[in-house]
């Protein structure tokens, strides 16, 4: 484990040690929750209700429509029958001072997309928040990298070596780009560019990874000039992996115009792969196609990911995210363990669960509410934050 990693879970560590609010009784629980609003649209509870059917349990999930966090919220989190949670937009930063903990995921990223209970010493749990939208992004990459390499090993904690040259790039802004350059960063790509029509969105993350901006990361590219100035010279960084995180919706103002006008310089640059040095036997492999993973996924192929297809990028839809992200919630869940260890260890749902999980999701159209959706916040304020200690 690297300095920063153990500093990280050093800090994790002490805040597990620290909790005031830890509950009484077991971890286990049946009813689960998304936590959010609007919520009608999710195709959340049919995923996981399907993976619970699917291990032949009797727990189910469902969501809350909250655009608050709320006292009855809070009673639910606490209570025996509660077995864990997502959390969605606009509580991912708002739930962090109500809970026990939270992991170094969430830390540097500022959100909070999953509850998991954690079972103390004391025979009392915590109720800790983690960032499982990274590992959707993370996994989905490392998911198509050993589909390109299958003879090579490829673990989890592999990243390219410090002076690769191998770059990423976040198309985006808000929590979305955080947990994707997170990701990228952990897998070794250096720098991070930032492609967003909003210089204040770019300035927000930036400012979450003050060390990647130390570092010489986090390169905002705002015109096809910069794009030529900075990636198409001979000397320039080599870009591996782009993660786009934007809304699949036509531009119509110039400023947006421009974000896929810069996008499509970068997706034009010819591939020239970086060469890993003597003594790297460990690292990732280079792609032999650059990655492209679209987020977005309402179209499944969206504009931008059409236009990736036509220049050579193997394409990742943002169905593959969305299932590696529940994937890694259900084995946090089961184990009792947020850990981005847990979350990614494909032996704890088995590949029965995750075919049906698959299947499921490749057959699903767009869900469409029937009823109106009620804001269970509405017209209350939000529950005081507990003091700590």
């Amino acid at each position: 484990m690297r300095l920063d990693e153990w500093s990280e879970w050093l800090l994790f560590a002490l805040n597990m040690g620290n909790t005031t609010s830890s509950s009484t009784g077991s971890p286990d629980g049946n009813d689960f929750r998304l936590f959010g609003y609007p919520l009608a649209h999710s195709a959340s509870p049919a995923f996981h209700n399907e993976i619970f059917a699917a291990m032949g349990t009797s727990k189910h999930y469902s969501i809350y429509s909250t655009s608050k966090v709320i006292p009855k919220m809070l009673t639910e989190i606490r209570s025996e029958k509660f077995g864990g949670a997502a959390v969605t937009m606009p509580l991912k930063s708002a739930v962090i001072p109500y809970i026990d903990a939270i992991t170094p995921e969430s830390r540097a990223t500022g959100a909070v997309n999953t509850l998991v209970k954690v079972p103390n010493a004391n025979g009392s749990v915590s109720i800790v928040g983690t960032n499982t939208d990274i590992l959707g992004v993370k996994n989905s990459l490392l998911k198509y990298l050993r589909q390109q390499h299958p003879q090579t090993p490829i673990s989890n904690s592999s990243r390219y070596p410090e002076g690769l040259g191998g770059a990423g790039v976040v198309f985006g802004g808000g929590a979305t780009t955080r947990s994707a350059v997170y990701a990228l960063h952990t897998m070794g790509l250096h720098p991070i560019y930032l492609i967003n029509r909003d210089v204040n969105e770019v300035e927000q993350v930036r400012q979450n990874f003050p060390d990647l901006v130390d570092k010489g990361s986090l390169i905002h590219l705002d015109t096809p000039t910069r794009v030529e100035e900075l990636l198409a010279q001979p000397d320039s960084p080599k870009i591996l992996m782009i993660v786009g995180a934007i809304p699949a919706i036509p531009p119509k103002t110039k400023e947006e115009r421009m974000v896929y006008t810069t996008a499509s310089h970068i997706l034009t640059i010819p591939y020239e792969p970086p060469v890993l040095l003597e003594g790297a036997e460990d690292s990732l492999p280079i792609p032999t196609k650059r990655l492209f993973l679209e987020m977005a996924y309402k179209p499944r192929i969206t504009p931008m990911l059409q236009v990736a297809i036509a220049h050579g990028w193997q394409p990742i839809v943002g169905t593959e995210a969305m299932l590696e992200q529940g994937y890694a919630q259900q084995r946090m869940w089961l184990k009792g363990d947020p850990s981005a260890v847990t979350g990614s260890d494909p032996t704890i749902l088995g590949p029965e669960v995750i075919k049906r999980a698959e299947m499921l999701i490749a057959g699903m159209g767009d869900i469409i509410a029937t009823e109106p959706e009620i804001d269970r916040a509405a017209n209350i304020d939000a529950a005081p934050i507990p003091k700590r200690n």
